[in-house]
């Protein structure tokens, strides 16, 4: 049996990303847009299996 192994990495600009909106919305007391945040998330966070890189979605 083997294992699979799965791997997870952040762009360095997502946790500036995140702040950011995080400070808008406080400051606004707006609600961020549900797609552009996925949108962002989705080219920030990059997945790989055993090398393979996969496609989060």
């Amino acid at each position: 049996m083997s294992a699979d192994l799965i791997e997870f990495k952040m762009a360095w600009w997502f946790k500036l990303y995140i702040l950011g909106v995080t400070a808008m919305c406080l400051l606004t007391g707006c609600e961020p847009q549900q797609e552009r945040s996925l949108y962002w998330c989705s080219k920030a966070i990059r997945a790989s299996c055993n090398g393979k890189r996969i496609r989060v979605s």
